[in-house]
């Protein structure tokens, strides 16, 4: 019988060469600015429109912001004049607030979260206040920042004795158990070095690390925006301090979004 042809070799396949995976270029830096208005007691001698004005300066480009001290008509001007740029939140922690009545003609008082994004919920919590003080709150607003889900937060806690490191464990207590992005901006009344701040920096970062003072008068550093490990790369800008518009510094700074 005939013998059949050898096959003729397969040949060899060619070696698959991986791509080097190009690095995505890294998105813009997060902005964010937490500031203590003092819209009661400081009397600018402003009116509601030139307040306005100004604050639109101090917050300009920012992605989020917090407020604290912040009146009624003040809250109901910045956001009208932000309508379509940013979703505010504010509570009201005093209703009857004389200084706010002189000055803008609206007894209301509180604090803000100013968002750019879409805002997806809001949650409130009283701060404790067993001895009937100015009740306080911590006010969160969900969104979503740099495509991702992010908690923006702010509070202003009392500024007496005891109640400073209660409200601070509180809030501490109340975030304990949040795993996603995080931002807290706002008037803490405590230094860095009390044992309730260094408690929250074990788990957050700071955006000034220089822990330059924010509120001049007693050369104190009680002003911050604390950012979870979500972010990285921190920049922090004090700008001058703006002693006929409020008695605390504006704090500002910026982070970029990191990947747990």
């Amino acid at each position: 019988m005939p013998v059949a042809p050898a096959p003729a070799p397969v040949p060899a396949p060619a070696p698959v060469t991986t791509p080097v995976p190009v690095p995505e270029p890294a998105g813009d830096p997060l902005r964010f600015l937490t500031f203590n208005v003092c819209g009661g007691l400081c009397e600018t001698g402003f009116s509601l429109a030139r307040w306005t004005s100004v604050l639109l300066r101090e917050t300009k480009d920012a992605d989020a912001f917090f407020l604290q001290e912040l009146c009624g008509r003040q809250f109901d001007a910045l956001r009208n004049r932000l309508s379509g740029q940013y979703h505010a939140e504010y509570v009201v922690t005093v209703r009857k607030n004389r200084s706010c009545g002189r000055n803008w003609g609206d007894r209301r008082f509180g604090i803000a979260v100013f968002v750019k994004g879409p805002a997806l919920a809001r949650g409130v919590w009283a701060l404790p206040n067993p001895h009937r003080d100015e009740p306080r709150a911590l006010l969160c607003v969900d969104a979503v920042l740099a495509h991702r889900p992010t908690r923006l937060c702010t509070t202003h806690v009392d500024y007496k004795g005891h109640n400073r490191e209660m409200h601070v464990n509180f809030i501490d207590t109340v975030i304990r158990g949040w795993t996603g992005p995080l931002v807290i901006g706002g008037d803490l009344n405590l230094s860095p070095g009390t044992l309730p701040i260094r408690n929250l920096y074990r788990r957050f970062r700071e955006i000034d690390p220089m822990a330059r003072v924010t509120f001049p008068e007693q050369d104190l550093k009680i002003d911050y925006i604390l950012l979870s490990n979500h972010f990285s790369r921190f920049t922090a800008s004090g700008r001058g301090w703006l002693p006929w518009l409020s008695d605390h510094r504006v704090l500002r700074g910026s982070a970029r979004p990191s990947d747990m």
